[in-house]
């Protein structure tokens, strides 16, 4: 899955190289053709500090020259997609030409009169024209604002097939680091396609003898299929679904909440007290939500006996992205792997015992009620809920910390790979009215049971300063400028929670006041959703816990989403929170 080269020079593209996707890049194509699922937007609210008075730094040039930069130390940002020998057989192709220019629609730069323009604009390319600029592998919008000089909304859309969170972060820093700074020397394309390689070509094991590699493949399979096959029953909200829902495209939506500066002091001094982080909190405190949510529509009424007896016996399955790269290659690394733009991550599944219900089916006036649901108090004592938190922690450490880490996650690939095959062919036939494809299934393929469901999808990126500093140029030597000699330590690749296996960066050094000439003031991260997706994140920013939710609209209602936010937010402070700032009520 090497490069090579397929046009020595032209006049009209330089040279040009082709590579074909990886198990992981195939999947997320998949995910891209079907109505534009998985492909993300990173949203920045900037200003100019008073030393950029006067520079040009939103010039037409100038953004042009950094999102060309850009391009050039991350050439996938400049691919296309070749299907001409079908989906099957998709390739990356490249010249030097699309790294060094520009293609129509690929930089938008204009002024606006709000916010609202920007937002409706991100629904438009997420939801009502999903695949109008799928041409385009990758675009850059800089919005000015009217009343507002100085101050400029920036969105970063990428497909999901070349970028992933740390991606998108490395994106966002690049550019507003090129963007501050003078022109500097950039490697040749050859020698950045180097880095712009699959996970599949990056395994340490590739270095072993085919015997030791098919012996550890074999193993990790084993385990994967081993894994998979615990995720028996479970339960999440109350949905619409029917049979055609895998194949019908999600019609996405997404809400958010904030901690203040002092409640999220409290929270992470709490997790602190607990050796936890708030990634590892937040499985229980999305658990408790839907807890209440479930307590209160029995108690309403409106979940039957049956279906709630049902559901008090069932375990919680909760999964998320696991950021591959401090996995891969350490030489890779060494050269700035870290943080490169590409899609590095697998995908994790851990599960917590049943959700509490004290008062079994009882829905007498003695059952205590605060909002139409048992108080926080009378579901789970606070060391409770700090051992089931200890208990989630404790599943994800087995998963991140497993020697066959990486060649588990190769395993599972092939399984997403077909089923987003699927999803994407069922809709395609379905539009023209064509029979429905069938796949050939091997021999123990996956072993997941026919009753599995999952409660939620989690994603914890923890601090962003360590990867998205807030100023703007980055120091002279700064870590993850590239504009530094083997840039990114290799531990700046375990930002996140589900990297635990690797140690913690360093906080990197901050621009000084008299040299910042950019600020981030807001950030905001916007994933078209899959169908039944139900994905809860959360980071802190600027001293601020966020969570942010992103569902499938026609699955769930916006009511419930907002309900799920306020539940979350309010077991959060309860149990985490100063007995100031949790309600007392609860």
């Amino acid at each position: 899955m090497s490069w090579s080269l397929v046009s020595s020079s032209s006049p009209s593209s330089g040279r040009t190289y082709a590579r074909p996707l990886g198990l992981n890049e195939a999947s997320f194509y998949y995910d891209r053709i079907f109505n534009g699922t998985a492909d993300i937007i990173w949203r920045y609210v900037v200003e100019q500090t008073d030393h950029a008075r006067g520079t040009s730094l939103f010039s037409e040039e100038n953004v042009r020259r950094a999102w060309a930069t850009l391009k050039q130390w991350y050439p996938l940002l400049g691919v296309r997609m070749d299907d001409s020998d079908g989906m099957d057989a998709v390739k990356f192709v490249v010249s030097e030409q699309a790294v060094t220019h520009h293609q129509p629609d690929e930089i938008t730069l204009r002024t606006v009169s709000s916010p609202a323009e920007v937002e409706a604009l991100i629904w438009r390319l997420l939801r009502d024209e999903p695949m109008s600029d799928h041409h385009l592998i990758s675009r850059v919008f800089v919005f000015g604002f009217q009343e507002r000089p100085g101050t400029y909304e920036v969105l970063f859309k990428a497909a999901h097939s070349i970028a992933d969170g740390i991606s998108g972060a490395t994106i966002a820093r690049t550019f507003f680091h090129v963007l501050t700074s003078p022109p500097a020397p950039i490697p040749p394309l050859q020698e950045r396609l180097e880095m712009a390689l699959p996970c599949d070509q990056l395994n340490p094991t590739n270095k072993m003898t085919l015997a030791r590699q098919r012996w550890r493949r074999a193993i990790a399979r084993v385990t994967f299929l081993n894994r998979r096959r615990k995720l028996a029953g479970g339960h999440t909200l109350p949905r619409k679904a029917t049979d055609t829902t895998y194949r019908t495209p999600s019609v996405t939506d997404r809400g958010g909440s904030r901690f203040s500066v002092s409640e999220s002091a409290a929270i992470l001094a709490t997790c602190k007290r607990h050796r936890l982080t708030f990634g590892a909190v937040i499985p229980v405190i999305s658990q408790l939500a839907i807890t209440r949510m479930l307590h209160r529509r029995y108690l309403r009424g409106e979940i039957p006996e049956d279906e709630w007896e049902y559901r008090r016996r069932q375990p919680m399955h909760f999964g998320g992205p696991i950021n591959l790269r401090p996995y891969m290659d350490e030489e890779w690394q060494r050269k700035g792997g870290a943080t490169e733009v590409a899609l590095a991550i697998d995908y994790y599944e851990c599960t917590l015992p049943f959700m509490p219900t004290p008062f079994g089916t009882r829905k007498d006036e003695g059952v205590p009620r605060v909002d139409g649901a048992p108080p926080f108090s009378a579901l789970m004592s606070r060391g409770r809920f700090f051992y089931r938190s200890r208990l989630f922690r404790a599943q994800l450490q087995r998963r991140v910390k497993h020697p066959l880490m990486l060649d588990i996650a190769l395993a599972r690939q092939p399984v997403y790979l077909l089923r987003k095959k699927t999803n994407v062919t069922h809709w395609i036939a379905a539009q023209r009215g064509e029979p429905l494809p069938t796949y050939t299934v091997p021999p123990h393929f996956d072993s997941v049971p026919s009753d599995y469901v999952p409660a939620n999808g989690l994603s914890s990126v923890g601090q962003m300063s360590l990867i998205l500093p807030e100023t703007y140029p980055l120091p002279p030597g700064h870590p993850l400028s590239v504009h530094t000699a083997w840039a990114a330590n290799p531990s700046f690749g375990a930002v996140g929670e589900a990297s635990a296996s690797k140690a913690r960066p360093a906080v990197p050094p901050v621009t000084a006041d008299s040299d910042a000439l950019l600020r981030i003031v807001n950030e905001n991260t916007y994933l078209h959703s899959r169908p039944f997706e139900f994905f809860l994140g959360n980071a802190t920013e600027r001293n601020q816990i966020s969570m942010f939710l992103t569902f499938d609209a026609n699955v769930y209602n916006r009511e419930d989403a907002d309900e799920f936010l306020r539940e979350c937010r309010e077991a959060a402070l309860y149990y985490l929170g100063d007995s100031g700032i949790a309600k007392a009520k609860l």
